[in-house]
């Protein structure tokens, strides 16, 4: 059931409106009195950079803009957001599509002295990170952060404590891509199917290197019905980017749900890709533990 890929890009070229990156701005991050501006400025740095490494979006700092910056004695006030509007107007302008703010509770760490050993301190780092949709100004969701004890990461000092535990921002942006930025695409053709036919083993989808799609990529696969007028998603499998084949075109091995994918196709039903969530619980081990709440 082999398909040359040059016959999968002519038949579904006319079809499907292949994804591009979403245009995201970051902007300033408000922070509480006990947060100082160069704390807010590092944790800021490091959710650029950590969303920057998903290569999800492509990313504008809002320091790089001349019509949207503020003077750093100003960043916190209410006076230098006042005018939501015309910041708003100005994102538009420069072309973002969605805005990241970002509010910063507490930086500090707890100084411990173990019965054995040296004492050291624990950082604690607490904060919110929002999405606004720019075209109207609805805020798409807000997620909590939150590193402290065990989530957090230790150091010789406060300072060490902090900076350390600024690690685990970095790392935890991959599952706040994946929660706001989602991959939507479809299966455009079957790859290769089992001896016996009935179970899919690889196929293709309409995302590629322009969605920021990568090799390892986890994906979530669902059939989608028309019923009553009103349509309706089941999910019937789960699929891992193998190769990235183009701008616009990725193969897929079928990691579960390949006789239901296959039934689907079979059937001419149409099938959507969606990012699947990683799992916060195997991401304990990498510091990814900002679903502790």
């Amino acid at each position: 059931m082999k398909k040359s890929i040059l016959s999968v890009i002519c038949l579904f070229a006319g079809i499907f409106v292949y994804a591009q990156k979403p245009v995201v701005l970051v902007d300033y991050f408000r922070h509480s009195s006990n947060v100082s501006d160069a704390g807010a400025t590092a944790l800021r740095n490091a959710v650029i950079e950590g969303v920057n490494l998903v290569n999800r979006v492509n990313l504008i700092d809002v320091d790089t803009e001349s019509s949207l910056a503020i003077e750093a004695g100003r960043r916190n006030s209410e006076l230098a957001m006042e005018d939501k509007t015309a910041r708003m107007g100005a994102m538009k302008t420069i072309g973002a599509n969605y805005v990241i703010t970002g509010t910063v509770s507490n930086m500090s760490a707890d100084y411990t002295r173990p019965d054995n050993g040296d004492p050291y301190y624990n950082g604690n780092i607490v904060y919110a990170l929002t999405v606004v949709d720019v075209s109207n100004g609805t805020v798409v969701g807000t997620r909590n952060f939150t590193y402290s004890g065990i989530t957090g990461n230790v150091g010789s000092s406060a300072d060490d404590a902090i900076i350390s535990t600024l690690g685990r921002v970095n790392l935890s942006m991959k599952n706040f891509v994946n929660e706001y930025f989602k991959l939507t695409g479809t299966v455009v053709e079957m790859n290769e199917a089992s001896k016996k036919g009935d179970q899919a083993k690889s196929l293709y989808i309409s995302l590629g290197s322009d969605a920021g799609v990568g090799e390892g990529q986890m994906l979530d696969v669902f059939e989608v019905k028309l019923i009553a007028g009103r349509e309706a998603k089941t999910e019937i499998g789960s699929l891992r980017v193998e190769e990235v084949v183009a701008g616009d075109l990725s193969m897929c091995v079928v990691i579960k749900g390949g006789k239901e994918i296959m039934a689907a196709f079979r059937k001419g039903s149409e099938m959507r890709v969606l990012t699947k969530k990683d799992n916060a619980l195997k991401n304990l081990g990498q510091g990814l533990v900002d679903s502790f709440k």
